[in-house]
């Protein structure tokens, strides 16, 4: 007898698409892992020069500080040069220099430094030695904070801390409701505003300042007058009403406090407008209007309410005593105010700056891995087809070898004998 048996030639998915789809999703992972953490960063050969243009409010007299009845405008221009120094960066950190040159009429012609040490990943500053405000001496930590620049991939439901020299502190940056975004030299930017009510000034920004502008420590009552009376205190005339009716004691302490300094609080008030790259965290487009204002310190003010309130019957007693009430929560006498915005020539070369950034993280965040992924779905897209194409297929029936068997002959069937032979 002999057998037969089917035949099948089977063939499995192509294994040099697997290897190969594999070998690049691999790739584009270890690229997101490690090749982008070692790119992405903040770069070591910065230099932009962004220009401002606006104007400087001066308020009160600079001679004798008292209030003026029409503000003194100057012209303001604000030069400032951002600057990355290479042979002092590494790769996890960046020391940055930023000069700032002001410049109002004849009034302010002055030159600030300031150092930052920030980390070349996050952008957050950190705390280093070498980073200063105003002056090398004035060593200030600003870690974790940013300044100067936002960081990778910058989201508008976050809020930022940013640090602000002038107050050796920083304010909260959020994101503009009303004008979410902007489009600037084709960038869509993510718009940023900060408010900031009398922050006390640095003691560094405060000599700054005293370079330029006259700004005592202290006034005394006579120097005081004039604020004192813009905020309805009269006193000149409260003396006058009093001297004729104060008891020894009380004519010696209201003395005693015209003969004391009283000193003086300087605070900074300002709104903030940032347009921000939000790939890179770069500010293109900065506007700020800011106003540092004075406010006495008036520590003797129960000692001094004690001595009104006893000639209830003096008006001016009265209506020094209610100012004085006043004056301990009214807002800070303000001295001078500038305001300015960035020039469209500065936007645009920091536009230009904050473009070819972007272009360079999205190359290693997006473009680079998806592209390997892109080439490791169509290598296994290909070995799937062809899979698809090398069906199996039945190539026949095998058999025995020998000669194709022949059909049996069919046989008669043998008749029985009968024995027919006749009786004797």
């Amino acid at each position: 007898m002999h057998k037969s048996r089917r035949a099948r030639i089977r063939h499995s998915y192509p294994r040099t698409a697997l290897w190969t789809g594999a070998v690049l999703a691999g790739t584009a992972l270890a690229w997101m892992i490690v090749g982008v953490p070692a790119l992405v960063k903040y770069p070591t050969d910065l230099d932009v020069a962004p220009r401002y243009e606006g104007t400087f409010s001066v308020l009160v007299d600079p001679a004798s500080a008292a209030p003026l009845d029409e503000p003194m405008q100057l012209p303001l221009t604000v030069d400032r040069r951002i600057q990355s120094i290479p042979d002092e960066s590494g790769s996890s950190t960046v020391l940055v220099r930023e000069t700032i040159h002001q410049q109002a009429g004849d009034l302010i012609d002055v030159t600030q430094t300031n150092a930052y040490v920030m980390d070349r990943s996050t952008l957050e500053n950190v705390e280093d030695d070498r980073a200063y405000a105003f002056d090398e001496s004035n060593v200030v930590d600003r870690s974790g904070s940013y300044r100067l620049n936002l960081p990778f991939d910058t989201s508008r439901d976050e809020a930022y801390e940013v640090y602000k020299n002038e107050m050796d502190d920083t304010y909260t940056l959020t994101a503009d409701t009303e004008t979410p975004t902007s489009d600037v030299e084709g960038l869509e930017l993510s718009n940023f505003t900060a408010h900031v009510e009398e922050a006390p000034l640095s003691d560094a920004y405060l000599a700054e300042l005293s370079e330029v502008v006259p700004l005592p420590a202290s006034l005394t009552l006579d120097e005081l007058a004039p604020q004192l009376l813009d905020q309805g205190i009269d006193v000149d005339a409260v003396v006058t009403a009093l001297t004729p009716v104060l008891t020894p004691e009380d004519a010696a302490t209201l003395g005693a406090f015209a003969a004391e300094p009283i000193p003086l609080d300087y605070v900074l008030s300002f709104d903030g407008r940032a347009a921000v790259e939000p790939v890179t965290g770069a500010e293109v487009r900065v506007g700020v209007t800011e106003t540092v204002g004075a406010r006495p310190q008036l520590t003797n003010l129960p000692e001094l309410q004690e001595v009104l309130g006893h000639y209830a019957e003096v008006r001016e007693a009265v209506e020094a005593g209610a100012g004085l009430d006043e004056l301990a929560t009214a807002p800070a006498t303000p001295l001078f105010t500038y305001s300015y915005e960035q020039t469209a020539a500065s936007i645009a070369d920091v536009a230009d700056e904050a473009s070819s950034m972007r272009r360079q993280v999205l190359l290693a965040k997006v473009w680079l891995p998806a592209g390997l992924v892109a080439a490791a779905v169509l290598s296994l897209v290909v070995g799937a087809v062809v899979f698809l194409r090398r069906r199996p297929r039945v190539i026949g029936e095998a058999r025995t070898a020998g000669p194709a068997p022949q059909p049996r002959p069919e046989q008669e069937t043998p008749q029985p004998v009968t024995n027919r032979s006749k009786p004797a």
